[in-house]
């Protein structure tokens, strides 16, 4: 697929500016425009989760407060927009969007409308639970590759070495569909099934190989152990190994409980591998 418009979804912190430094390199290369997304709750709905334990004049002075903080935050999203838009080429700045309303929302609204999804993958101690949340939402609600990236490193315009974790599902195929533009460009492609061997496992990694030669893509094939160890724990050990720069996979295809409660592989690989993640839902 092309890819014309990119959404980088800002949360007003300090962080949002490296985060448009990281994307601005990939907007040259595929000849995209940026367009930065901040998500501004409606504060005005928050008085039904504070319930009746404050008195009416204590409810407004708490969304007083929450609505100054979402107009700070929204103003300093904006800024960091405006200075990635100083040093960018024209063509590759789009517009600043503020959404009023929760981030399920904007995501379809506004990612369904775009090429790429980018956010930012806090370091393990900051992956708040609401980032998670808006990871999920981006992948859930969109319908378009999300790509997460770590704000440590060299900011780079082409990853070199991909590791696809592949284990034939809806989203895994969706993933690969979605990642064809920068597979092509890569060096070093590698598919990656996680699981014990067998017939099975070997011949979908194998059909996933030929299917991509089709694109012009050659890939590598590795079915990896997970004996004593999770699933999470082979991908990012083979990633590592691999030098991969970026891990593409599908995304939050775990049942609902798990997701809930941090136990599914999405959640568990974004605190655990330092790499780059493109996922599709």
């Amino acid at each position: 697929m092309s890819i014309r418009r990119i959404l980088a979804v800002l949360t007003g912190s300090e962080r949002d500016q490296e985060l448009l430094v990281r994307t601005l390199p990939f907007a040259r290369s595929w000849k995209a425009s940026i367009d930065g997304l901040f998500v501004r709750r409606n504060v005005a709905s928050g008085a039904d989760f504070l319930g009746t334990a404050f008195s009416t004049y204590g409810m407004e002075a708490v969304l007083e407060s929450l609505d100054d903080a979402a107009s700070a935050a929204s103003v300093q999203a904006h800024q960091a927009f405006e200075r990635m838009a100083d040093d960018a080429p024209s063509s590759a700045v789009g517009r600043f969007v503020e959404f009023v309303g929760l981030p399920t929302e904007a995501m379809a609204v506004e990612g369904r409308l775009s090429d790429l999804l980018v956010l930012d993958k806090p370091d393990n101690d900051q992956l708040a639970y609401n980032q998670i949340l808006i990871i999920e939402a981006a992948a859930r609600e969109s319908g378009r590759p999300v790509l997460v990236l770590p704000t440590t490193g060299d900011a780079i315009a082409v990853f070199k070495t991909v590791v696809i974790a592949w284990d034939g599902s809806l989203e895994a195929s969706r993933a690969v569909m979605e990642s064809l533009a920068i597979l092509q460009e890569a060096d070093t492609v590698r598919i990656i099934h996680a699981g014990p061997e067998g017939e099975v496992s070997a011949s979908t990694v194998a059909a996933l190989a030929h299917y991509l030669a089709l694109h012009g893509v050659e890939a590598a094939t590795d079915t990896v152990s997970v004996e004593g160890q999770t699933v999470t724990e082979a991908l990012v050990e083979a990633a590592e190994a691999a030098g991969a720069d970026l891990l593409v996979m599908g995304g939050f295809g775990a049942k609902t409980w798990q997701r809930m409660l941090s136990r599914d592989e999405t959640t568990g690989l974004l605190r655990a591998t330092s790499q780059a993640l493109l996922l599709a839902n």
